[in-house]
């Protein structure tokens, strides 16, 4: 598709090309054309008087400079053929890159939009996949109330997951509608959010034996935005570094303010991954092998990236196998 988009594209902008090219020659062959005729003998004719005074300006003068104008016009017809011949073979070369450039991006999100869509499509074809499967079964012959009730538990289950996933997506879609702006201006103070978060995760943690910790500093530290979304934010980063941190592992939450900026981390002792793992981390949908024995969609991360980029933030992440992982987010601060 794009590379029909691109050919296309490539001859109307060499047809622009050559359309202001060839105009701008024959105008400018015209202009000279008739600057070299009768208008210029009469120039010349009165600059010589007036350098000469008296001295006529004779026939063999004014023959003198027709020929010259002829041969100038002449010499201006072969520059102009000689660049436009040039232009033949240049243009199309100029067309086609900048007809490159202009398609990248647009090409760029079409695939990433496309690659969105034939994964929200597995997503959702997985429990509805096992929904069918197991209300077929339940259908071929008659069942006991406690086998109806297991089929209904089970697919009430995957309603719950077709329910979650749906939010998730139509989050995403929103985001994708505009790059800034859709939280508000609101200030909201991340000590507050941090504690609120590490206050209602840490049964989580409890139950895995694991230590959570926050030390909030005594200044607060304010962003313009949403403590909805801010509170979306830590709270998927708080529950992988649990998810993903083994029994008797710890995980830290810190901040770091300076003048313009805060700076929050968060730590874990866990599992860790590869730096090619890392690097696909925020894609949508992507997970890695040691991941999918857990549950959820590979879109948390994604989620937290856009949250914090649409706050004027940036999200990075540090890891090594084995030894824990590390996800900072930068937000800018106001007084």
């Amino acid at each position: 598709m794009f590379r029909s988009a691109r050919f296309k594209l490539t001859i109307v902008y060499c047809l622009v090309f050559f359309s202001i090219f060839w105009l701008f020659s024959a105008g400018l062959y015209v202009w000279m054309d008739r600057s070299l005729g009768e208008g210029y003998i009469s120039k010349v004719q009165n600059q010589q008087v007036e350098q000469a005074g008296d001295i006529a300006f004779n026939g063999k003068t004014a023959e003198t400079v027709t020929v010259a104008g002829d041969v100038a016009q002449r010499q201006l017809k072969k520059v102009l053929i000689v660049l436009n011949v040039g232009m033949l073979a240049v243009v199309p070369v100029i067309a086609w890159l900048l007809t490159e450039r202009t398609l990248r991006p647009i090409e760029k999100t079409y695939n990433k939009q496309k690659q969105f869509v034939s994964d929200a499509s597995h997503e959702l074809r997985t429990p509805l996949t096992i929904m069918q499967g197991e209300l077929d079964v339940a259908l071929k012959k008659p069942r006991s109330p406690q086998e109806y009730r297991l089929t209904l538990k089970s697919t009430r289950e995957e309603v719950g997951r077709l329910h979650e996933l749906t939010e998730v997506l139509l989050f995403v879609a929103k985001s994708n509608q505009t790059q800034t702006g859709i939280y508000g201006t609101d200030k909201v103070d991340i000590n507050d959010t941090l504690t609120e978060v590490t206050s209602r995760l840490s049964l989580l943690a409890k139950n895995k034996s694991l230590e959570l910790s926050f030390i909030p500093p005594t200044a607060n530290l304010l962003v313009n935005g949403s403590r909805t979304a801010l509170n979306q934010l830590f709270t998927n980063l708080v529950d992988n570094a649990i998810k993903f941190t083994p029994k008797k592992g710890k995980v830290v939450v810190s901040t770091e303010p300076s003048d313009k900026s805060i700076i929050v981390s968060i730590t874990d002792t866990g599992i860790g991954m590869s730096n090619d793992v890392a690097s696909q981390a925020f894609e949508r949908f992507y997970r890695a092998d040691t991941a999918r024995s857990q549950s959820g969609f590979g879109l948390g991360l994604s989620i937290c990236k856009i949250i914090a980029e649409q706050h004027g933030g940036t999200i990075k992440l540090k890891s090594n196998p084995d030894k824990g992982t590390t996800v900072t987010v930068i937000l800018p601060r106001v007084s």
